[in-house]
């Protein structure tokens, strides 16, 4: 029996079933669900791991069962809590795939076999059906069946956290999710392109990304430079570093911030007038690239540099690099980042009724197709908050629900009032 479609959005009448927990994959449905996809999340009777994820030791500490690390990727979605182990389980998920239009898991290959929600079992049930797997390290080789996070599959392997280590010291904890949801955008891709595809053929496929891939893709410049065999410059501490713009510099507030500039001789002139030492455009150390680049040069820069950015407070700078059309940012923090204006002003935060938490600004998805809004969005959902209309949704009679429950192979639990 089909789900009923959602009445408003691009992608009203898109049924989605998401059988996914962390971030990848479900930053998937969140988009579809922007858009006005119905997305119906299977978790387990304990919810998703991570509702819990503000409870890892480090994170953020928040006094509440299922905290912000869910909210950003799983707002507007209904909650189905269903034991996906349980023999009752195969018939559910069944008539839910009968009806869907896309099927979203990272579930690794030999359990989604033993589940029976492999790709042929699903493409035999529906073969219009857009089955779009997110994976650790990919559908080949190995290691396909190997557990895997964002920081391990997209970070670590990849070569970027290679190139942010400290040369002197060890690397601080990266952003959660950082990397998931990189690779849950590509998979995204995915899904709207065999959706495209199956208007032309009427045939659903199978798609699929992984954090490993993702990773080789972000870092595919300097990954590059090694598949043509570049030499690989030996790293420098920051003070004899090889670029006077590559390096974090300190404002006399303390504020850290960083210059990025990539045209070196166009731009030279301008940085040179924009610290105040316009002598140095033309001085004979430093007047071309080649001249700068000279052993111990760039570590004079870096001297000259630090001394005249002390001597100001963050606010000068800004106003300073800006005058000069120099592309530069202050290393912000969590206060910073929530409380900037550019952010605001692109729409990046919105606001939500949470059941729990109020009235609370969350992350927007990335994207915005100006002819077609997202629809009004809606909080997360609790665990198993939609699971009795759900599974009436597709015939189960209210005593089946409720035999289900007892039996504790589904979880019905209602929104906080």
């Amino acid at each position: 029996m089909a789900l009923p479609p959602q009445t408003a959005g691009l992608l009203s009448g898109v049924r989605v079933i998401e059988a996914a927990g962390m971030v990848m994959v479900p930053s998937v449905g969140a988009v579809l669900a922007d858009y006005g996809a119905q997305v119906v999340k299977i978790e387990p009777l304990e919810g998703d791991l991570n509702r819990r994820g503000h409870k890892i030791p480090g994170m953020p500490i928040q006094d509440v069962d299922s905290g912000y690390c869910f909210i950003p990727d799983n707002r507007g979605k209904r909650s189905l809590a269903l034991d996906l182990k349980a023999p009752e389980s195969a018939g559910i998920m069944r008539r839910l795939v009968e009806g869907a239009d896309v099927f979203l898991t990272n579930i690794r290959p030999k359990p989604l076999e033993r589940l029976g929600l492999d790709w042929p079992a699903l493409q035999a049930l529906n073969p219009r059906l857009i089955y779009a797997h997110g994976t650790g390290f990919g559908d080949a080789g190995a290691e396909t069946d190997k557990p895997g996070f964002d920081t391990v599959c997209y970070w670590s392997r990849s070569g970027m956290e290679a190139s942010a280590f400290p040369i002197d010291g060890w690397l601080g904890h990266l952003g959660y999710g950082t990397g998931d949801h990189p690779g849950g955008m590509a998979l995204l891709s995915a899904v709207l392109m065999a959706l495209f595809a199956r208007e032309r053929s009427g045939k659903g496929t199978r798609v699929s990304s992984s954090l490993l891939a993702n990773g080789a893709w972000s870092n595919s410049i300097m990954i590059q430079a090694r598949l043509v065999e570049a030499k690989f410059q030996e790293r420098h501490p920051r003070e004899d570093a090889r670029n006077v713009t590559s390096v974090y510099y300190r404002a006399g507030d303390r504020r850290i911030f960083k210059i990025a500039i990539v045209d070196s001789q166009r731009d030279w002139p301008k940085l040179c007038r924009a610290i105040g030492r316009a002598d140095l455009i033309d001085d004979p150390r430093y007047a071309t690239l080649a001249l700068r680049t000279q052993e111990g040069r760039m570590r004079e820069l870096i001297q000259i540099c630090d001394l005249v950015f002390a001597s100001q407070p963050i606010d000068h700078w800004k106003r300073v690099l800006e005058e000069h059309d120099l592309p530069y940012s202050i290393v912000a923090n969590y206060d910073d980042v929530v409380g900037d204006k550019q952010l605001a002003a692109n729409g990046v935060f919105l606001e939500i009724d949470d059941p729990e938490l109020g009235r609370v600004r969350t992350v927007d998805s990335p994207l915005s197709i100006e002819s077609h809004p997202k629809v009004a969005r809606k909080s997360a959902p609790r665990i198993g908050e939609h699971t009795r209309e759900i599974l009436a949704e597709i015939g189960l009679a209210s005593t089946e629900i409720d035999a289900l429950v007892e039996r504790k192979v589904a979880a019905a639990h209602a929104a906080p009032t």
